[in-house]
């Protein structure tokens, strides 16, 4: 591998052969081929960053079991798919680096290298052009060595006066970019180091004062008999004998004339807050949520779940990334396979990133829906199916049902019209109905957004508060009395329009019809709604774990979401399970007439026709079609969300 691979595994810039013609060089003609190290120490981070502080060893401890939990696969390109090459030889080098070290060491030493001296190299034994064995270098013995005309001549490896000059096509080198050199990284504990140093200097500082009580223990006021030579000895005897030994020990010295306790302020004593901040800062360098390095009242399973999925899609997958390139590109050209290979990273195990499947797949659909090819949105979203046969192909957009041919254009109404044939009682039937029933939705939301939130600040299950048999409950009681009401009010009047006595049966809702229509339909609802539910509240939980939040602050904000579910969200509940139970009813009442009378039967979609109701809908105003079908949207009667349609009946002429 030449300085090309090199510096494309460090900069992810693609690979050439020699600079342009005209470049201007990097590197100072005074440097030119002059080894260069970097000034900051990998050693002296680990000695007084990894192994002195707990916030920086957890920070990277997270990262690196993280990212060495990974399996690194070869893929061979097969046609436009990518197929894992388990046969391949390089699978097996990555698998086994070396005969004394796992992929798990290699690439735990990777990641820490990385995080605390900004730079990760390995040596490639190369032995007939293939590279068998890979090995882990100090960043602290190795030394780059620029050059004006290749970039990299070479890098100087040394042990005392044990040195040895490597060709670039021997090492693979990573780093976190330094904008004053393209030669070596920057350490994210450099931009931490301040942080470090006073989280350092306030431990030092809480055990010295808890050695002694808690505070100086004595205030000796010396006799103004002594002389300045008696009284320095005896303050040096004072001082030799009160330290953290001392702790509640007793002082007699003779010719003392006052003697005197003394105590910190709580302010001099808050020193935890202190800490606090220190760990957030240093999480925040390093890239890890200040919920994964603390253990206690402040972590629930909640926000430690999100905490997790932030850690792996902000910090690990990207690290990945990075790691994978370079693999590949500083080691594929040793089998002339960079057109034909890639090195992955396989994440299909890793539970915290597979929470998201499902929002994912809801935006595949809008955009597939929108006309972008499949197999686009497929690589675009990480979705991680194979690419189907035809998915390059933009889909014709899913577009709102059009009207027929010779419609009118809809004009934009502001006001609910008459529109005869009983429409406007009925509409001003689900007017009132919804009003009853959103106080108790509303009550629904309240109840267990005050659950959740309780649950979630005592850290206790607060999934586990959103009930689906309270939704279950509800729900079957809204639509069995919508339902015997309306049904009534539509099967008496339908009844009017075919029999010239208006006599006969009544409308049963223990029929088997109505029955398995509430049946289905509560299912299906109450499923919805807590699923919509759960999502908004992670999403909110995510969002108070990104920001920095305390358990207490999220748990106002799941709260707060309720509270103002408890009016839009409420209305549009309300609004739409009377909308389905009153469709519902009308149907099942035409259906029963239609049984009992014999009588062939059709029905009509009526739009609401103000400023709120949807295009299709006011599209299909007017369309007529027989009971037993569907309308041209699937619908067999109004029913989607927030829909204020209704359907009229009439006897086929």
């Amino acid at each position: 591998m030449g300085w090309k691979e090199t510096l494309g595994a460090w900069l992810g810039l693609e690979a050439k052969r020699a600079p342009a013609a005209g470049a201007l060089p990097f590197v100072a003609a005074g440097n030119d081929a002059r080894p260069m190290q970097g000034e900051w120490s990998t050693q002296k981070a680990i000695d007084e960053g990894l192994k002195a502080s707990t916030w920086v060893y957890t920070a990277c401890r997270r990262i690196s079991t993280a990212l060495a939990s990974v399996p690194l696969i070869v893929q061979k390109r097969s046609g436009d798919e990518w197929q894992a090459d388990p046969g391949h030889p390089l699978q097996a080098l990555l698998d086994r680096p070396n005969p004394f070290m796992s992929r798990q060491d290699m690439l735990e030493r990777w990641a820490l290298h990385l995080e605390l001296g900004g730079n990760a190299l390995w040596h490639k034994v190369i032995v007939g052009g293939k590279p068998v064995e890979l090995w882990p270098l100090k960043p602290d013995e190795i030394k780059v060595i620029p050059s004006r005309a290749n970039f990299i001549a070479g890098y100087e490896w040394g042990q005392g006066s044990d040195k040895k000059r490597l060709a670039p096509e021997e090492v693979l080198h990573w780093q976190f970019v330094d904008p004053s050199t393209p030669y070596w990284g920057l350490s994210p504990l450099k931009a931490a180091a301040q942080a470090v140093d006073t989280d350092l200097a306030a431990v030092r500082w809480n055990r010295a004062v808890l050695a002694n009580d808690g505070k100086p223990p004595l205030a000796v006021f010396l006799s103004d008999q002594l002389d300045a030579g008696q009284q320095e000895l005896a303050a040096r005897f004072i001082q030799g004998q009160i330290d953290g030994n001392s702790v509640r020990k007793a002082l007699v010295l003779g010719g003392a004339s006052k003697v005197q306790t003394l105590s910190l302020s709580a302010a001099e004593m808050d020193w935890l807050d202190g800490r606090r901040m220190s760990r957030e800062e240093i999480g925040a360098v390093f890239g890890v949520p200040p919920t994964l390095m603390v253990a206690g009242q402040e972590v629930t399973f909640a926000n430690l779940d999100a905490a997790k999925r932030i850690l792996w899609e902000d910090t690990v997958v990207p690290l990945l990334d990075d790691l994978c390139q370079g693999l590949s590109m500083g080691l594929l050209p040793h089998w002339q396979a960079e057109q034909t290979h890639r090195i992955v990273a396989d994440l299909s195990g890793i539970t915290a990133l597979q929470e998201n499947m499902k929002e994912r797949a809801e935006a595949a659909k809008v955009l597939v829906e929108a006309g972008f090819p499949i197999n686009a949105v497929n690589q675009r979203l990480a979705l991680g199916f194979a690419p189907i046969e035809g998915g390059d192909i933009p889909r014709q957009p899913v577009l709102p049902t059009q009207a027929p041919p010779g419609t009118k254009a809809r004009r934009l109404r502001f006001e609910r019209k008459d529109k005869g044939d009983g429409v406007t009682e009925q509409l001003g039937r689900m007017d009132e109905w919804s009003a009853e029933i959103r106080k108790k939705v509303s009550a629904l939301l309240l109840d267990q957004g005050n659950a959740v939130a309780s649950a979630y600040a005592a850290g206790e299950d607060w999934e586990g508060e959103l009930s689906l048999d309270d939704w279950e409950t509800l729900l079957r009681a809204i639509h069995t009395a919508v339902i015997e009401a309306e049904g009534a009010v539509a099967y008496t009047a339908l009844l009017g329009t075919i029999t010239a006595t208006g006599g006969g049966g009544a409308f049963d809702v223990l029929a088997d019809g109505v029955v398995e229509w509430i049946d289905e339909h509560v299912g299906d609802n109450i499923k919805y709604i807590d699923d919509t539910t759960r999502e908004a509240l992670r999403r909110e939980i995510t969002a108070g774990v990104e920001a920095g939040e305390s358990t207490k602050d999220i748990s106002k904000r799941l709260r707060a979401l309720h509270e103002d579910w408890s009016g839009y969200r409420a209305d549009r509940i309300a609004r739409t399970e009377v909308a389905s139970a009153f469709g519902a009813a009308h149907q099942q009442s035409a259906e029963q007439l239609a049984a009992e009378f014999q009588v062939e039967m059709v029905k009509t979609w009526r739009a609401t026709g103000d400023s709120r109701t949807r295009d299709e809908h006011a599209a299909m105003d007017g369309e007529t079609v027989a009971l037993s079908e569907s309308f041209s949207n699937g619908l067999m009667q109004p029913g989607e969300p927030n829909c204020r349609c209704v359907v009229t009946y009439e006897a086929a002429k």
